[in-house]
C-alpha cells in the first residue's frame, strides 16, 4: 500500500588546506594569531508539538500511531504466551475476515455457478499482473497492490495501515493469519464455495511480499 517515503541521508565531508610559511617560525605565528576553527553549531532539532487526550489534530494521530506500534507488539507477544497455535490461528482469520467485510460490505449475490471457469480463464488472460497463477484447482496469489491506494505497492512494507511501520522480527508471526482469514473470505466470495488458505510468505516473516496458496474445494 505507498504509505511510507524511505529518506536516505548521505554524509558530508568537509575538506580543509594547510598553508607552509616560506620563511622559518611563521607557521608558529600564524598558529597563535589564528586559533582554530570552531565546529559550526548543528541546527537544534525543531520541537515537537504538545498534544492532549482527545485532540482531532495530525500531531496527535501520529501519537497514538507511535503508541500503537509499541501496543501491537506487546499484545502479540502476550497472546502467543497464552494462547495455544490453533486458538491463535482461528482468532486471526476471524479477525481478517471481519476486516474483509468491513471493506467490502455484507454479501449481497451468489457467485454463479461457472464461477471457478470465469475466474481460471481470467487468471490465464489477465491473473500475471495481479499476482495470480491458477494449477488446476490451485490458485498462487501475492500482493502486488494496495486495496487502500488500488495502486501498486512497493515491496517489504505490509499493506496493514496498523503495522505497516513494522519490520520482519519486530513483532509476532501470528499477526499474519489474519491475512490468511482475508484472503479467505474474498476468495470465497468470489468463487462461491469454500476455500483453503496457506501463508506461503509474507513481509513480517522476512519476505518481499506476501504470498498465498490457496485451495478451492
Amino acid at each position: 500500500m505507498n504509505r511510507r517515503q524511505f529518506i536516505n541521508s548521505a554524509g558530508q565531508f568537509g575538506l580543509g588546506a594547510c598553508m607552509c610559511a616560506a620563511a622559518g617560525g611563521m607557521s608558529a605565528a600564524l598558529a597563535e594569531e589564528a586559533p582554530p576553527k570552531k565546529p559550526e553549531a548543528q541546527a537544534a532539532p525543531e520541537p515537537q508539538p504538545e498534544t492532549q487526550p482527545g485532540d482531532k489534530t495530525v500531531a496527535r494521530a501520529a501519537k497514538r500511531m507511535e503508541f500503537a506500534d509499541g501496543w501491537v507488539k506487546r499484545f502479540f507477544d502476550a497472546v502467543d504466551q497464552n494462547l495455544d497455535e490453533p486458538t491463535r490461528k482461528r482468532l486471526m482469520e476471524a479477525n481478517g475476515r471481519s476486516c474483509f467485510t468491513a471493506y467490502a460490505g455484507p454479501r449481497q449475490h451468489p457467485p454463479a455457478a461457472d464461477a471457478v471457469e470465469r475466474f481460471s480463464k481470467w487468471v490465464a488472460e489477465e491473473g500475471a499482473k495481479h499476482g495470480y497463477s491458477m494449477e488446476g484447482r490451485v490458485i498462487h496469489f501475492e500482493y502486488l497492490g494496495s486495496a487502500e491506494t488500488g495502486k501498486a505497492s512497493p515491496e517489504c512494507i505490509c499493506l496493514c495501515p496498523l503495522v505497516e511501520a513494522q519490520v520482519a522480527g519486530q513483532i509476532s508471526p501470528t499477526y499474519c493469519h489474519c491475512s490468511v482469514g482475508y484472503v479467505k473470505e474474498m476468495h470465497e466470495r468470489r468463487l462461491g464455495r469454500p476455500v483453503q488458505v496457506e501463508l506461503v510468505d509474507s513481509i513480517l516473516r522476512g519476505g518481499r511480499r506476501c504470498k498465498f496458496q490457496i485451495m478451492v474445494s
